[in-house]
């Protein structure tokens, strides 16, 4: 799974140089993109146990962060940063999401520091730790499901739906 994991980061990373795209998400700390980055591969995955995830951690309901995702077109890693940013700055999700749209090629460090989350900040620390455990979750439940859809196959073998 981590072999894949990270294959799969480095074919975005190399897909994205090759595009012209840049890689980071602009937060202006290289290990929160990568995470990011990460998160975004995870969260595709498995949209809806993310949209779980979020609204859970940052006490959002599941529907309006569909909503936010599918009205802006959100990655897992901008409704990460959505979310995030509207807990930290105690505004609405729609809030933040129409000034990610407004503002999108500057990128999450300078729309954070337009809300007034300064890097360095215990909010900008606060969402580094959520993005890691929320990276964390969805790679411990994807290895969950995989163990289980294996267990499930080994189990299925040899019930008398073969040759005799």
């Amino acid at each position: 799974m981590r072999k894949w994991l990270a294959a799969s980061v480095g074919l975005v990373f190399v897909v994205g140089l090759a595009y012209g795209f840049d890689p980071l998400f602009g937060t202006g700390d290289m290990k929160l993109d990568s995470t990011l980055e990460q998160l975004n591969i995870a969260a595709g995955a498995d949209p809806d146990g993310f949209l779980g995830r979020l609204s859970s951690m940052h006490n959002f309901p599941t529907q309006e962060l569909r909503r936010a995702r599918d009205t802006y077109g959100l990655a897992g890693a901008d409704l990460f940063m959505v979310t995030g940013l509207a807990r930290e700055t105690h505004r609405p999700v729609q809030f933040i999401a129409e000034e990610f749209k407004q503002n999108q090629g500057k990128g999450w460090g300078v729309i954070a520091q337009n809300l007034g989350i300064k890097p360095g900040s215990s909010e900008f620390h606060q969402l580094k730790r959520d993005a890691k455990g929320s990276l964390d979750y969805m790679k411990s439940t994807a290895k969950s499901k995989q163990k289980h859809e294996q267990k499930m196959k080994k189990a299925s073998k040899g019930n008398g739906h073969g040759k005799p």
